[in-house]
């Protein structure tokens, strides 16, 4: 809701110029296609609550999202591979559909993403936790598991 007050007005307007000018307004702006639906659902894993009024200040007259999109944080399954559940067009959950090859897929998207719009050293680190808390599993197999281990059958 627009307000009223003229001192009002100026908070808004400067509250949305800075908000407009965060790393996640210009990764949300930028990243478009496959690349633009996993930043949407990296945004709204860290930033549930303010990704209504980020939508709408990003891309002016947003209602609300459309299929396809994702609609579980990343896990990375037993070949390495990152996935996440998709809404389709259609409104089917399709489970564990792959989202990027490997971790270093991943990491490269958003690396080069970065790159592009030129985020500072602070904004990178910043995103780059926010797409680690993204992905919430790891499905490989220990790398330190040692089949020899008496324990290992038990553990297994």
């Amino acid at each position: 809701m627009p307000a009223t007050d003229p001192v009002a007005k100026v908070i808004e307007s400067s509250l949305a110029f800075d908000l407009r000018a965060s790393w996640q307004a210009r990764v949300l702006a930028a990243a478009g296609g496959h690349l633009g639906a996993v930043v949407l659902s990296v945004l709204s894993h860290n930033f549930d609550e303010a990704m209504p009024a980020l939508l709408r200040l990003v891309f002016p007259g947003f209602t609300s999202i459309t299929a396809p999109f994702y609609c579980t944080a990343g896990k990375v399954d037993k070949t390495g591979a990152v996935v996440a559940d998709v809404v389709t067009k259609t409104g089917d959950i399709v489970k564990d559909s792959v989202v990027f090859a490997s971790e270093a897929q991943l990491q490269t998207e958003f690396r080069r993403l970065a790159d592009r719009l030129k985020l500072n050293d602070a904004d990178r680190i910043e995103m780059f936790k926010c797409v680690q808390r993204w992905v919430v599993a790891d499905r490989r197999l220990d790398p330190n598991f040692d089949p020899k281990d008496p324990d290992a059958k038990r553990l297994h």
